[in-house]
């Protein structure tokens, strides 16, 4: 089966792939530089995750156990048992959403999308649809495992993400329509850094640059009753010109002249 062809339940949900979205373009832009020695500087990789939580049960069959539908429930030799974090990291966290009303402009216009047909191949189709604009709150925790880093940190997100930035994603359901949205979100003048004061056995304390975004982007609301195949044609228009002298011309009649326009 291609790739394009395997279908999830995940695949309708904007907002989901608007937040791997963010994720990706933090990945790719946020990293900074380390020098071991005299001769050596290595580049040093932040990634980016999205903050789970749930039941301590199921992420252990998940991450401790060979097989993830936990038939057989047996240790994987290869995988140590406990939680090693890797750093550094950023961690993201999905606070609220809201609907932007005073960004609402340009209903009922045609916009473009592909679907699979019944034979599996995907065709092009458009339709009246409405763009609603929302915005995305989230909180970044960046966590490193010096100040020295933080700083580090903190100097690359300003060089490559101060102060807009854009990138694109693909969403929706193979059999109702997919289509690309632009999503956009500003870095902040404020950035906390924490380093810890105190230490513990048991404390998770350590380094951290935290910071919120906003992330600008579009909801679309198709009608599909208006659907029309983008191989559609139009090959003649019929015209009924109409007169403004007091002659006998009737609209409705399909003996009045016509006149055809190439």
């Amino acid at each position: 089966m291609a790739t394009y062809n395997v279908k999830f339940n995940k695949d309708d949900s904007v907002v989901r792939h608007v937040i791997i979205g963010l994720l990706a373009d933090l990945n790719n832009k946020v990293y900074f530089y380390r020098q071991l020695d005299n001769d050596t500087r290595v580049e040093v990789d932040v990634p980016f995750y999205y903050a789970i939580s749930g039941d301590a049960d199921f992420l252990k069959d998940n991450f401790l156990f060979l097989t993830k539908d936990g038939l057989r429930c047996e240790p994987d030799g290869a995988r140590a048992d406990g939680n090693y974090d890797r750093v550094p990291r950023g961690v993201v966290n999905f606070t609220g959403m809201n609907v932007d009303s005073a960004k609402l402009v340009n209903k009922r216009i045609r916009g473009s999308y592909t679907k699979m047909n019944a034979n599996g191949a995907m065709e092009g189709y458009n339709a009246e649809f409405e763009m609603i604009p929302i915005n995305i709150s989230v909180d970044v925790e960046i966590i490193t495992s010096s100040q020295l880093d933080n700083f580090k940190v903190v100097e690359r997100i300003i060089k490559r993400l101060y102060k807009s930035n854009q990138y694109n994603i693909e969403v929706g359901d193979l059999y109702e329509g997919s289509y690309r949205l632009s999503s956009y979100y500003a870095m902040p003048e404020d950035y906390t850094t924490e380093r810890p004061i105190e230490f513990s056995y048991d404390s998770n304390e350590g380094y951290k640059v935290t910071f919120s975004l906003e992330i600008n982007t579009f909801i679309p609301s198709f009608e599909w009753e208006t659907e029309m195949h983008v191989g559609n044609r139009m090959f003649e228009i019929h015209t009924q010109p109409t007169s403004t002298k007091e002659v006998n011309f009737d609209r409705t009649s399909d003996d009045n002249p016509k006149r055809i326009v190439d």
